[in-house]
């Protein structure tokens, strides 16, 4: 009788399930969140180019400069990324600026995106940050 009670115990089955779930569930909730920030500075960098591309193609006198459309981006990445851990600067690259009506104007945005989570499970074999570029290509007016 005691054999059939001790083979039909369950204590503590619901702990080591439980232990054994919940690094799993933990990596996706926290790799969910990683990629919705990821997302969401990748957002933010293509419309810093926009926003930037902008500034430099409206007809004003005089034209806005290369270094006036670099602040507009830098000032707006600065406000807008999210960032946790390393700091760092997106870097804008202006090929030319608007002289005459029609021409092409093109900014480009780099920006270096650090994981959060990544770093933890690679242990330094991995990368652990991925560059997000945005290139934006307006006419000027």
């Amino acid at each position: 009788m005691k054999l059939r009670w001790i083979m039909n115990n369950q204590d503590g089955a619901s702990a080591v399930e439980f232990a054994i779930i919940l690094p799993l569930f933990l990596l996706i909730v926290f790799g969910a969140v990683e990629w919705g920030l990821y997302l969401f500075n990748d957002h933010i960098i293509t419309d810093a180019g926009r926003r930037g591309a902008r500034l430099g193609v409206l007809q004003v006198s005089p034209r806005n400069s290369e270094s006036a459309i670099r602040d507009e981006v830098l000032n707006y990445t600065g406000s807008h990324l999210v960032t946790f851990g390393t700091q760092n600067t997106p870097s804008v690259t202006v090929p030319a600026i608007c002289v005459t009506f029609g021409n092409d104007l093109e900014v480009n945005v780099s920006y270096n995106y650090h994981f959060l989570l990544l770093p933890a499970l690679t242990a330094g074999k991995v990368s652990p940050s991925k560059t997000i570029t945005a290139r934006t290509v307006m006419k000027c007016e």
